[in-house]
């Protein structure tokens, strides 16, 4: 099996994924922590996916063959970009719970999770895990930066149709039936537009990573990437 690249979401660090990875058994995994999360502190210029493909070129430089893709939430979003970018690199992209359309009204839910006031006064346990992931001095500043990257994201979304189309490997898109951020019927319709996709919609499962069933989709991750045809 081809070398798999795991990618966590906004406000994560790769340990997001450890359980992921550990699951994988007789697997290759490389997980890498994205620019501004963790121990990073967020460049001058901020957030931004075309930061985020660079992370993932860092992490693949030594990788000769096609790698498969996985993205939980923000993670899917820059695997489908750099699938897009690297069609040669790629041998499949494999996504969850990962918002591919916005609206206006999804957006200012979005912003209105983001805030830390509320974010310590509902969730103080999320709080506290933030702080420990990113630093008591820099979880709120990386909570901004997200929300900044989230309106921009929303504004001009970088995974145009012409963006889609560009994409060659074989795609999985899982989402959560109660998934209220990336919502199971927006998955659908961006499955339509690629040339070779799938839609996994997981029971019972909200947005949370931490909800997903992970003996379901680890089975159904190892379907996936079994079914794909090895690169030549």
């Amino acid at each position: 099996m081809h070398t798999i690249l795991l990618l966590h979401g906004a406000l994560g660090t790769k340990r997001q994924l450890a359980f992921l990875a550990d699951g994988l058994d007789h697997t290759r995994c490389l997980s890498p922590t994205f620019s501004g999360h963790g121990q990073g502190e967020v460049p001058p210029e901020g957030l931004s996916f075309d930061l985020f493909l660079a992370d993932i070129d860092a992490a693949l430089e030594k990788e000769s063959g096609p790698v498969h893709l996985f993205g939980y939430s923000m993670g899917g979003y820059a695997a489908l970009l750099w699938a897009a970018r690297h069609p040669g690199r790629v041998a499949s992209v494999a996504t969850l719970g990962t918002k591919l359309l916005w609206t206006e009204d999804g957006l200012r839910k979005e912003l209105a999770r983001l805030d830390p006031a509320t974010m310590e006064e509902k969730v103080p346990e999320f709080a506290m895990g933030l702080a420990a992931a990113h630093g008591p001095a820099r979880w709120k500043d990386l909570v901004a930066h997200t929300a900044a990257l989230i309106e921009r994201t929303a504004a001009q979304p970088p995974l145009t149709d012409a963006v889609l189309a560009a994409i060659e490997c074989p795609v999985l898109l899982c989402v959560g039936d109660r998934d209220s951020t990336a919502v199971p019927g927006d998955t659908l319709r961006v499955a339509g537009q690629l040339k070779d996709a799938g839609v996994l919609v997981l029971p019972r499962t909200r947005h949370p990573f931490e909800d997903a069933d992970l003996d379901l989709l680890i089975t159904q991750l190892s379907r996936f990437w079994e079914g794909v045809a090895p690169e030549e």
